[in-house]
């Protein structure tokens, strides 16, 4: 089969994920596919960037004749774009729905979720959650099967002694969804290092006054690699995640995480992560708290983090792709 994997074209704030997802998975696909990676030309802002990146995606069909086209992130309107063949969405979060209102959500909706989810053959999300809210907007949809994300295999196992005094915290974005400002408040009077990977606006860098801290808007993924290494907690305390990439990169390295009790992520994280409530400053504070205080209860957690990761193995994920790709191609006689 020859198998086209049409990708956003990345944005410039190190949004690594989506990106590297399809490109772990692909040694493990090309036993039985011939495939390609077209990323668009355009970033995903804008009507006309965004039509010359629906008609780019059409050109590199007509041309290359794939069986299968495969779009995955936040770009779900370039189906619009694809005259030929099979068509799978990959649907990582569909956030942009929930401030949406009027018309703007009219539009939407239409563009990113309606259009495109009748035009995929297969729609494929990375959780539960994910799946759930989808059929919240579009009640009807069928043809929806849940196959998470994959651990890029770059995040290895790297140990290290935690630093009980002053513990290096890692957080990653600034996003509304990943409730920042609720963490720095949650953050402050303990004797901690905030590691933070996130574009920060006034009021943030203000909640950092007088703690101990370090800031990077972008960074190289080699960078992000070594900030898991050096960290001695991992927190996504966000409000909703579609998936929640952070946990298992976290655990993948041997670190502990703290992160929320809602959406995707108690299910993604398994039993290695202490959940809390991210609308709660005391819970957040107080599961931090419990981390640094508690070496045994941190030993649980990474523990079962490296067992949870194996769910997530990309020659695992490889198989439940292939086994879709395969339900689509003729059957052969």
């Amino acid at each position: 089969m020859k198998l086209l994997f049409a990708h956003r074209k990345p944005r410039p704030y190190g949004n690594f994920s989506i990106e590297n997802y399809f490109q772990t998975l692909s040694p493990f696909l090309e036993k039985e596919a011939e495939l390609e990676h077209w990323q668009a030309p355009h970033f995903s802002n804008g009507i006309v960037p965004r039509y010359l990146s629906v008609k780019a995606l059409e050109t590199k069909v007509e041309k290359w004749h794939p069986n299968i086209t495969h779009v995955s992130g936040d770009v779900h309107f370039l189906l619009w774009g694809i005259p030929k063949g099979k068509r799978v969405l990959t649907i990582h979060d569909i956030g942009f729905l929930r401030e949406a209102k009027g018309l703007k959500y009219q539009l939407l909706r239409y563009f990113w979720l309606t259009g495109p989810v009748k035009k995929a053959h297969v729609i494929t999300c990375v959780s539960t959650a994910t799946k759930n809210e989808i059929l919240r907007h579009l009640p009807k949809a069928r043809r929806i099967q849940v196959i998470p994300t994959v651990v890029d295999q770059r995040f290895v196992r790297a140990d290290k002694a935690f630093n009980a005094e002053c513990p290096t915290i890692l957080l990653l974005g600034s996003a509304p969804n990943k409730n920042l400002k609720r963490v720095l408040k949650a953050t402050q009077g303990l004797n901690v290092k905030l590691s933070i990977v996130a574009k920060l606006d006034a009021e943030e860098l203000e909640l950092l006054q007088g703690q101990k801290y370090e800031v990077c808007e972008s960074i190289p993924f080699e960078d992000l690699l070594e900030k898991y290494k050096q960290a001695d907690i991992v927190s996504l305390c966000s409000t909703h995640e579609g998936f929640g990439m952070p946990i298992i990169e976290a655990q993948a390295t041997g670190r502990v995480v703290l992160t929320s009790n809602c959406s995707s992520m108690p299910d993604v994280a398994g039993k290695g992560a202490l959940l809390v409530d991210p609308f709660s400053v005391k819970s957040i504070k107080e599961g931090l708290q419990q981390l640094i205080s508690n070496e045994s209860l941190r030993n649980e957690f990474i523990a079962a983090g490296f067992e949870n990761c194996k769910r997530y193995d990309p020659a695992v994920v490889a198989q439940q792709y292939l086994k879709v790709y395969r339900s689509l191609l003729p059957k052969e006689k």
